[in-house]
């Protein structure tokens, strides 16, 4: 069992067309932005975040992943700011008020959204490096609906290091020690559709399989990017003025993988502090938590209880994330659009 990660993992990036080959996380919920490059910008100030995660713990060779993404809004205003700077718009503001009246919406303006990210995931052997450009351009469909689409651009790059591969037979002609290795094109699309009280998004990655280079050891296999697709929505509903509960739900889909569906539900208080829960599929149970702890600095915690075949030899999956507000002129404490 502590080998099946690798054998699985490896089997699905070297074959020709195999399953998921992109990191999974279970606090995409606090950063859409890694699904969907219609997010870049979708804040007034810079978001900059750190992730890492360790799957299946206990399990040899299994993935750890890491990542760093940011993106920021150009032609943005204030105006949403019903109160000031800092209050926050939509009709939970950044300092929660007993007077729902006090929380007066104004129309958005349209805007353009840039962002990078970068992403290492290695499970035993086998490391996928890709690094990413973002744009996106934001437009108010109604006085509280807007609308964005985005591009991504990038490179992915896949390495298998033969010398870290322990066989029984370590004399097996099919696998020599060298390193095999490819880098491809990365193209991804997505459009967002949000509020202060709702989202619907649609993106699709990996879009190309062109090949920029390759690296031949010894070993003689194809590997190509596997098109992804993903849909999500959550809605936000106001328990009271100062807690709010966000349910939503997430569609995936890599081909020839079968539809894999998370979902997932949160309370938030204050703006300040939140917790949920998230349920993937035939995988995991997954519990987040979280703190704003001010304008500038956030964090987010989450462990996967396995569900699947795998928990009887795994101890679950942690996954850490630290955000920082940057050119936060409004001191938003909270994400002001829901996301």
């Amino acid at each position: 069992m502590k080998k099946l990660a690798t054998i699985v993992f490896l089997f699905a990036l070297w074959a020709p067309a195999m399953a998921q080959q992109k990191a999974q996380y279970s606090q995409y919920l606090f950063n859409n932005f890694l699904l969907n490059p219609a997010l870049s910008g979708i804040e007034s100030y810079t978001d900059v975040r750190f992730g890492t995660r360790r799957q299946w713990v206990g399990i040899e060779g299994a993935p750890v992943s890491y990542y760093v993404s940011g993106h920021s809004s150009f032609g943005t205003s204030d105006r949403n700011s019903p109160n000031g700077p800092g209050t926050g718009k939509g009709f939970i503001p950044r300092m929660p008020s007993k007077n729902p009246r006090a929380t007066r919406y104004h129309k958005a303006r349209a805007h353009h959204g840039f962002g990078a990210m970068a992403q290492v995931d290695k499970t035993g052997p086998l490391s996928t490096t890709n690094a990413s450009l973002t744009y996106a351009y934001h437009h108010p469909i109604t006085r509280r609906v807007n609308m964005s689409v985005g591009l991504l651009g990038g490179v992915v790059q896949t390495r298998l290091d033969a010398n870290a591969i322990r066989l029984n037979h370590q004399q097996d002609p099919t696998l020599r020690p060298g390193t095999m290795s490819r880098t491809n094109f990365d193209l991804g699309l997505g459009t967002w559709v949000y509020s202060d009280y709702f989202y619907v998004g649609v993106s699709a990655a990996q879009l190309l399989t062109t090949r920029i280079s390759q690296s031949e050891g010894p070993l003689e296999a194809e590997q190509k990017l596997q098109p992804h697709f993903f849909m999500t929505a959550g809605y936000r509903f106001r328990v009271r003025y100062d807690l709010s509960f966000e349910p939503s739900v997430m569609l995936k889909l890599a081909s020839p993988s079968p539809l894999a569906v998370d979902v997932n539900a949160k309370m938030t208080y204050a703006n300040r502090f939140w917790a949920g829960v998230s349920y993937r599929h035939g995988d995991a149970v997954a519990a987040l938590a979280g703190v704003n702890v001010n304008h500038v600095l956030d964090f987010g915690y989450s462990y996967d209880l396995t569900t699947s075949g795998l928990n009887s030899a795994s101890a679950g999956s942690h996954e850490l994330v630290v955000g920082i507000k940057l050119r936060n002129k409004a001191r938003v404490l909270c994400p002001e659009w829901l996301w």
